[in-house]
């Protein structure tokens, strides 16, 4: 698998305090990524060192293009359009725009318009930039269900990489990979079904468990099925074979 971004010896001191401490973290094209941790835990911090917000010291290393989308809402503009810079854009990039802004919204306030339609706007600031990878903090999770699977689907056809940090433990089923931060350190990781089974770890820590995955494992304890599964259809299909 081919690096996008690497990071090595990577901490931010306050009085003398580490807040951040990876000792080392990858990230692979097309390798979905789910990044959570309790509420302190250095998620918004670790993404504020990747975008070159804070002075950290250690490695970075961006081997292609990062972008990295905060939960803002503030924008400086007073149109959309003008936020996108649609007059400037390719005809590839406003068949982009197309995709989650109709041609009458556009001409909207970027500060007036709802608050999903303001984390697609952030989303398509991102990927108007080409990228190879996008870490969105606290954005995908607040988005509709119609919304997410936009996201998805234009991120696999460009061949954009998404890292999702959030709070949100359902969210994870969606990604190939699952990483836990615990006081600024990498507390777990590895493939998202693989760590959502280490329970007593992830209990510790104070993540739960995606409730039918919970549901799997107590089942799979009374001995009523034989594995664990991602969702409900999964887990229905099981118990009535």
């Amino acid at each position: 698998m081919k690096k996008i971004l690497e990071m090595q010896d990577v901490f931010f001191l306050v009085n003398e305090e580490k807040l951040l401490a990876i000792d080392t973290l990858d990230f692979y094209k097309g390798v979905h990524v789910f990044l959570c941790g309790t509420n302190a835990s250095g998620k918004t911090l670790l993404l504020k060192a990747i975008a070159k917000q804070i002075k950290y010291r250690g490695r970075i290393n961006r081997k292609e293009k990062v972008e990295v989308v905060f939960n803002s809402s503030f924008f400086l503009t007073n149109s959309v359009d003008d936020e996108l810079k649609y007059v400037l854009l390719e005809d590839d990039q406003k068949e982009l725009v197309s995709l989650f802004f109709k041609e009458e919204e556009l001409v909207q306030n970027p500060n007036q318009i709802d608050d999903e339609q303001k984390r697609l706007l952030l989303c398509c600031k991102a990927f108007l930039n080409k990228p190879a990878i996008v870490f969105m903090d606290e954005v995908l999770s607040l988005l509709s269900k119609e919304n997410q699977h936009k996201i998805f689907s234009y991120a696999k056809d460009a061949q954009i990489t998404l890292v999702s940090v959030s709070k949100n433990i359902e969210e994870a089923m969606d990604y190939d990979y699952m990483i836990v931060l615990d006081k600024g350190r990498v507390a777990i990781e590895g493939k998202t079904m693989q760590v959502l089974q280490e329970e007593k770890i992830l209990k510790r820590l104070g993540i739960g468990l995606p409730f039918y995955v919970d549901l799997s494992i107590q089942l799979k304890l009374y001995g009523l099925i034989d594995k664990i599964y991602r969702t409900k259809k999964e887990l229905v299909e099981a118990l009535w074979k």
